[in-house]
């Protein structure tokens, strides 16, 4: 075989993941019907993923577990592991990275793979049959594997046969293969943006790669639009990237004031600025602080850290910003500042999804959900600084 004029990407995405590390523990469940749960004794627990029994059921995530039993009364319920699945994530990569260095980790259950390289070795689609084999035999999980020139083909080939399937995507596969699908099943199209295109008379993929108004498509999304219509055609041009998904140690921020800073106002509104930039990091990468510090330096470049360590792992900008104002009260003697930062350490994978819910906290915490996707489907579509959320003064 000759050099390949073009890459060859593949995806793979590992089956139900959740529930088929439980069963790599508890084999006789199998072929039950299987839900993972964050808190399994709760009323109010929620179903974080289901096996594909379970799904012929009618049962998904999200779903209430009261609602999952009634649909499927024999349903078996686990909680959640994380230190397992995380443990058997490492090892998918690891298995992986045996085939090339360019491995991209998506999530904890997928990752995107470049094996251009070894195209005069080994067919593609044999390539893909040996590591969906060896994937079953060393990990006990099945996979779903997508082929492809380019990241967004190879995502979108791995979820049209499930479970256990593999998909050739190729660009002269598209009018008739991926085209035909609906506006709301392609990968990066949210269920905010499609009814919304829905509304111009875009209701398949091709119905996007064939809009003649493609400003008006822009106008209402931002640069997504053009990303959206690139990627129908086939022509996602973004590499691998082994490094994006690297987890830092620490995630903070600070700011330099252009002038000296001498009242407390001011100050915390910088502060609150950090807080909010930190925030967003640590969502980004999934991951909650136990220590907080702030950093001050006054004008003769004299500088202080204090820290704060919680119990419960913090994430939220309501929840850093009243540590961080509680250590400014307590530090700050009134000198003028320069420079002002927010630090957080200590840092863990712990998922909100573990959180107990009950009585008191439960409808709290969905409208919290609903406002954080609110928020971030208005900075996807017109930037990160248009909105931000307030702090309720005082709250602690």
């Amino acid at each position: 075989m000759g050099t390949p004029i073009f890459r060859i990407i593949f995806h793979i995405d590992l089956n139900a993941f959740f529930a088929s590390c439980e069963t790599i523990l508890r084999p006789e469940l199998q072929n039950l019907p299987l839900a993972i749960t964050g808190e399994k004794s709760s009323k109010r627990g929620i179903v974080v993923t289901a096996n594909y029994v379970a799904r012929q059921y009618g049962v998904h995530s999200a779903m209430p577990l009261m609602q999952a039993k009634k649909k499927c009364p024999h349903l078996v319920v686990a909680s959640a592991n994380f230190d397992l699945y995380r443990k058997i994530s490492q090892q998918f990569i690891q298995l992986l990275h045996e085939y090339s260095d360019q491995v991209e980790k998506a999530s904890i259950d997928e990752a995107y793979v470049d094996v251009t390289h070894l195209y005069q070795e080994i067919h593609p689609l044999h390539l893909a049959q040996q590591i969906q084999q060896r994937i079953f035999n060393e990990l006990k999980i099945g996979c779903s594997i997508g082929v492809a020139p380019n990241k967004f083909l190879a995502k979108m080939a791995s979820d049209m046969k499930k479970p256990n399937g593999i998909t050739v995507l190729r660009k002269r596969d598209l009018p008739h293969i991926l085209w035909p699908m609906p506006i709301e099943e392609m990968f990066g199209v949210g269920k905010a943006s499609s009814p919304k295109l829905k509304q111009l008379g875009i209701n398949t993929i091709g119905d996007l790669v064939h809009y003649k108004d493609v400003d008006k498509i822009e106008q209402l999304f931002g640069h997504h639009a053009l990303k959206w219509i690139e990627n129908a055609k086939g022509n996602d041009q973004n590499p691998i990237n082994p490094n994006k998904y690297e987890v830092p140690s620490s995630i903070g921020h600070s700011t330099t004031f252009s002038k000296d800073y001498c009242f407390a106002e001011e100050i915390k509104a910088e502060a609150k600025r950090m807080c909010i930039k930190t925030s967003n990091r640590l969502k980004k990468y999934g991951l909650y602080a136990k220590t907080i510090s702030i950093q001050l330096k006054d004008t003769s470049f004299k500088q202080i850290t204090r820290s704060q360590t919680v119990q419960i792992p913090i994430q939220s900008v309501n929840e850093l910003y009243p540590i961080i104002e509680e250590l400014f009260d307590e530090h700050w003697e009134g000198q003028a500042l320069r420079l002002i930062g927010v630090n957080t350490t200590n840092l863990v994978n712990t998922n909100k999804v573990t959180q107990q819910l009950n009585l008191f906290n439960y409808q709290s915490f969905a409208s919290e959900e609903k406002l954080n996707q609110t928020i971030q489907q208005i900075k996807t579509k017109h930037g990160t600084h248009l909105i931000q959320k307030g702090i309720q003064k005082g709250q602690k």
